[in-house]
């Protein structure tokens, strides 16, 4: 007789997108637990020294204001630099990013620690004093916060 969890498993792998790597399976996973939908590599245009690129973030939650999840495999100096680098582009492109490595992953209760980062990316997209009233009745004039 099979254990019961095996089988699960087996049915998780076969739902699975076609992950990169053993740590985006991991995040994926995460995700899954936490009901929290994503798109795996789902291509997006990104703004980047005056052109327009295609870029394939790990992960898109659209549930989450567009925000995306991009794992840059490796540890040496240059991909900590591409973190870094990709962390500044994104942010300029006002997208909600939360950009990770092997570092990350490494460290204890990390899926706690990305659970937060979430919880903080979606509350700041859907800040209501984000928006203006055009957004709201069609008007010109930016909302401000009563102080």
């Amino acid at each position: 007789m099979e254990d019961p969890n095996e089988e699960l498993a087996d049915l998780l792998t076969e739902l699975d997108p076609p992950y990169e790597t053993k740590n985006e399976l991991r995040i994926g996973r995460v995700l899954d637990r936490y009901g929290i939908p994503f798109f795996y590599r789902q291509s997006t245009i990104i703004s980047t020294e005056g052109r327009n690129e295609l870029w394939k973030p790990s992960f898109t939650l659209y549930s989450y204001g567009g925000a995306v999840i991009d794992y840059v495999a490796g540890s040496d100096e240059g991909k900590q630099a591409e973190r870094l680098s990709k962390d500044r582009i994104y942010s300029y492109n006002q997208i909600p990013a939360t950009v990770l490595g092997p570092p990350d992953l490494g460290k204890p209760n990390w899926d706690k620690d990305l659970y937060a980062r979430l919880e903080q990316l979606y509350r700041r997209a859907f800040d209501p004093m984000r928006y203006t009233l055009a957004d709201i009745e069609g008007a010109e004039l930016p909302i401000t916060a009563a102080r």
